[in-house]
């Protein structure tokens, strides 16, 4: 780890202190992240780069932040988030398919006829393991809308996979 520099040319340990702090983040976050993202978007390359770029996020706002890990969650989300709407208005671009069982295949295929709504609280629900009140707050929506889009996700789920 390299150290940082204050003014007064000697270390500067509330820089280096953030930085093993954000190292420690990583190293706890950083996988977890990467699949929760790669989950909604279907890219392990954009996964990745949103969960980079919502470290960077972390890093520069440190101080502002209670919790570190928690904000991270909430900044890889949004970000996703914009990702897919950022989709919805350009032409369409091939996506990466994930590599995965015939069965898990089909679980794929289904989730993607859901709303980006739908999918995100889906995924945050039961893959993540977030109750309906983390999900409203990461997605800054009321809890009843969160269970709304859970009901009808599961709906359509069901629906689609009894075909």
């Amino acid at each position: 780890m390299m150290a940082t520099v204050s003014v007064r040319g000697g270390p500067d340990p509330a820089t280096d202190d953030r930085v093993a702090q954000l190292d420690a983040l990583y190293r706890v976050e950083y996988a977890g992240m990467v699949r929760l993202a790669y989950t909604l978007l279907a890219s392990n390359t954009e996964a990745e780069e949103i969960v980079q770029d919502s470290l960077i996020e972390v890093y520069r706002r440190w101080h502002e932040i209670r919790k570190p890990g928690a904000y991270l969650r909430c900044t890889v989300v949004s970000r996703c988030r914009s990702a897919l709407q950022r989709r919805k208005m350009r032409p369409s671009s091939p996506v990466e398919e994930p590599s995965v069982s015939a069965a898990a295949s089909e679980l794929w295929d289904v989730l993607t006829r859901l709303s980006d709504e739908q999918r995100i609280v889906v995924v945050l629900r039961y893959y993540g393991g977030y109750t309906a009140s983390d999900i409203a707050a990461m997605l800054e929506m009321p809890a009843a809308t969160v269970r709304s889009h859970l009901r009808r996700g599961l709906a359509t789920l069901k629906k689609e996979l009894e075909k």
